[in-house]
């Protein structure tokens, strides 16, 4: 992937090179080394982003800008090509860079504001089995990735929209935090998150982001909120459902899920939560009957045309599906990793109503 991203700048750099064919060398040189410094920042953040030498402040402009970049290049290096598809057509555009450029950021701005307005995905489904409630609220969401992209102004709005929908637990798919605990913890992060209200609590399940910012780091994190963390385990909630909470998959020892669900009642609701919607691991759960499961990871691709990509590794990739009595939702994540935009996929966060016998 670091062949192809200095490729696809290589590219861009010798378009925007001979589009100043006319500018004086001084200016040339100045533009070259603004771009390189631009193209390589997202390498420099990478290296940065997990240590503890960047403030807040400093953290979150320097995420804003590289991650940025990353879409631009993509999105400049697509319009360069059409447009040169296009004159090799007859149809000769002047000034492909400058179209390309702008073409570009303005998709980047529509999908920011895609992004910045998450959606609310409202769903009202019958489970079969008999609970000590009649029905249960559930505010269902995945890939927050707090740290440097998603601050704390935008958690507070986020729990500002799950206590709106005044649920009765809260389910968290992974990925809570992003690349690294020190932001979140200079911060203050677990402030916001002892505000969310739910009568039943707040569960969540590690992703591979966890991992990635270290697990030990990441429990102690956690452990300064109100938020249970299910590793290969089960809660019973007051109603009677019962959640079962996988581990990551970067964790090569993970139980089996045949093996944590021996440990319920079938005759009870049972909800697994998984982060990673791998088909073996659905499909282990539709055989071992689960009532519905709950998953993230993809971001749904997050910017057009991964979402191809992401179609074609995960059957049930993307949204809601129903397998032999199992319920499946996968979200498309309330926040995103790197760059701030959804281009041919929304934020969002699920609010379902589940209806038992």
């Amino acid at each position: 992937m670091a062949v192809v991203y200095v490729l696809a700048n290589v590219f861009v750099y010798w378009k925007c090179n001979s589009a100043m064919s006319a500018a004086p060398l001084w200016a040339k040189i100045a533009v070259g080394v603004l771009y390189w410094v631009a193209a390589l920042s997202f390498v420099a953040y990478m290296f940065a982003s997990g240590s503890r030498v960047l403030s807040p402040s400093v953290g979150h402009a320097f995420y804003w800008f590289s991650t940025s970049w990353l879409v631009f290049t993509l999105y400049a290096v697509l319009f360069l090509l059409l447009l040169t598809v296009a004159g090799l057509c007859g149809l000769q555009v002047k000034g492909q860079f400058v179209w390309a450029a702008g073409l570009a950021l303005m998709v980047m701005a529509w999908g920011f504001g895609n992004f910045a307005r998450p959606d609310l995905r409202r769903m009202s489904l019958d489970v079969g089995k008999p609970a000590d409630a009649k029905s249960l609220r559930v505010v269902a969401l995945s890939d927050v990735h707090l740290g440097y992209g998603i601050t704390r102004e935008r958690l507070e709005r986020y729990v500002g929209m799950i206590n709106a929908e005044h649920p009765d637990v809260v389910l968290i798919a992974g990925d809570l935090i992003d690349m690294t605990v020190a932001p979140l913890f200079e911060e203050k992060m677990y402030e916001p998150l002892r505000d969310i209200r739910a009568t039943q609590g707040v569960y969540m399940v590690p992703g591979n982001h966890e991992y990635i910012s270290g697990m030990d780091e990441s429990v102690r994190f956690i452990g300064m909120t109100q938020i249970v963390l299910l590793r290969d385990s089960v809660a019973t909630l007051p109603c009677g459902v019962q959640l079962v909470g996988r581990d990551d998959n970067h964790n090569r020892n993970r139980r089996p899920l045949a093996e944590l669900m021996a440990g319920t009642d079938g005759d009870k609701p049972v909800f697994v939560l998984d982060h990673q919607p791998n088909d073996s691991e659905i499909d282990a759960a539709v055989s071992c009957g689960a009532d519905f499961v709950l998953c993230g990871h993809t971001h749904r691709g997050q910017v057009w045309p991964l979402n191809h990509l992401v179609a074609a590794l995960y059957k049930h990739y993307y949204g809601y599906a129903k397998e032999a009595g199992t319920h499946i939702y996968v979200s498309s994540g309330l926040g995103l990793w790197g760059p701030p935009y959804r281009i041919g996929s929304d934020s969002e966060m699920a609010v379902i109503d589940f209806h038992f016998e």
